[in-house]
């Protein structure tokens, strides 16, 4: 494990010193759920989509994402104020994220039919529950169990590619024809992938409708499974704040002030202003982060690789970094082990006023705090993981 001081270092490393692949292969337990799907050409493709087209068109995604978060979340907490429910946190928020997330990644009527849904819900957690137990086991007990996982996680990636793939084949069809015609302000995820596919290849040919479902569920799988456990975790960290901090209060008081009618939640600029809930989403982030140790790398160079402080790492070794030993480090977050909602904006706050006590003009007008939003990986916040390769 890298101390803080090397991680900018240990973050510009070429892929050629350093690698990621083998390790996600064995601890992610790559090589024995993933049967048949190209690990390389996979992640190739992943982040270069990520990249150059999902991220770049959020704001298109957001009006249906807001209709399902809407639509779900009042049939599962109700919209009577007066009425009180028992629910379990984790599976209120799965069956409001996964029908959001679905309508995202597979579009409609597929992002809304039921029996697609209960299967790729259950193609998630097979797919969860035997990354983190197969990622764990010695590679001697990996043969012997891993047929006992791939049972069910291939019934029900079986299940879910049988109502998929047609599906990417229909898009693909129509794409291929009217894609001069697409409306600017709407966002087809497979669409969009396929034409990501054919930039990669340098085609014009129509990617493989097996292939990009395959990328897609996968896509699908990575984003359902975090996103569940942080909004769990961001719900019941702010319904535990003391009285005193009045998150919960302020959280209301801060969306109702700006988001004050129904076409402002399809307003992507106006969710910038809310700097509160970007705030308490970041420290949710840091406190409960998804890995406890990241950015694990191997050392690839045939000569092995010297550390900033002189320690010789031969071929072979593996690094990484400490995330949750970072993130509950004083030196970097004051009281580190107390969970505080606004912590990320009282230091934009902290900045920019000993920014105007000690700079000039010129200089104030250059202040940046975006490094503190919530999306935004530091070397001393690792939420999304840091550098090059960073989701």
């Amino acid at each position: 494990m890298l101390p803080p001081e090397h991680i900018k270092w240990f973050s510009t490393q070429s892929d050629s010193t350093l690698s990621s692949t083998e390790i996600r292969k064995e601890r992610h337990a790559v090589r024995y759920l993933h049967i048949g799907v190209e690990f390389d050409a996979t992640v190739f493709f992943l982040e270069r989509f990520i990249g150059e087209s999902l991220t770049k068109n959020l704001d298109k995604l957001q009006r249906p994402m807001v209709e399902e978060i809407r639509e779900n979340t009042d049939k599962i907490f109700g919209v009577d104020e007066h009425e009180w429910r028992t629910l379990n946190v984790y599976n209120s928020m799965q069956d409001i994220i996964l029908p959001t997330m679905s309508r995202v990644f597979f579009g409609l009527p597929l992002g809304r039919d039921p029996k697609f849904l209960v299967s790729f819900k259950r193609y998630v957690l097979a797919m969860g529950i035997g990354t983190i137990v197969i990622g764990q086991l010695p590679r001697m007990f990996k043969g012997l169990l891993v047929p006992l996982f791939n049972v069910p996680l291939r019934y029900y990636r079986g299940k879910t590619m049988k109502e998929l793939v047609p599906m990417v084949e229909r898009q693909l069809i129509q794409t291929q024809n009217a894609e001069k015609h697409v409306a600017e302000d709407k966002y087809d995820l497979i669409a969009q992938s396929a034409r990501v596919s054919a930039k990669l290849s340098a085609t014009r040919n129509v990617a493989d409708s097996r292939m990009l479902a395959e990328w897609i569920l996968l896509l699908g799988f990575a984003a359902l499974s975090s996103t569940i456990i942080q909004a769990s975790n961001l719900l019941l960290d702010i319904l535990d704040c003391s009285a005193e901090t009045e998150a919960y209060e302020l959280l209301r008081e801060e969306a109702a002030q700006i988001l004050t009618s129904d076409n402002h939640w399809n307003n992507p600029t106006l969710f910038k202003s809310l700097v509160l809930s970007d705030s308490a989403i970041r420290e949710t982030a840091r406190y409960h982060p998804i890995l406890i140790k990241g950015l694990t790398k191997e050392v690839v160079r045939p000569t092995g690789l010297d550390l900033p402080d002189g320690t010789h790492i031969p071929r072979g070794g593996w690094l990484g970094v400490p995330v949750l030993g970072l993130h509950m480090d004083d030196r970097f977050y004051p009281s580190p082990e107390t969970y505080d909602p606004f912590r990320h904006v009282r230091m934009k706050r902290e900045r920019e006023e000993a920014h105007r006590k000690n700079s000039s003009t010129v200089e104030r007008a250059n202040l940046t705090t975006s490094d503190l939003d919530a999306g935004q990986p530091t070397s001393t916040y690792l939420g999304f993981g840091y550098g090059r390769h960073a989701w």
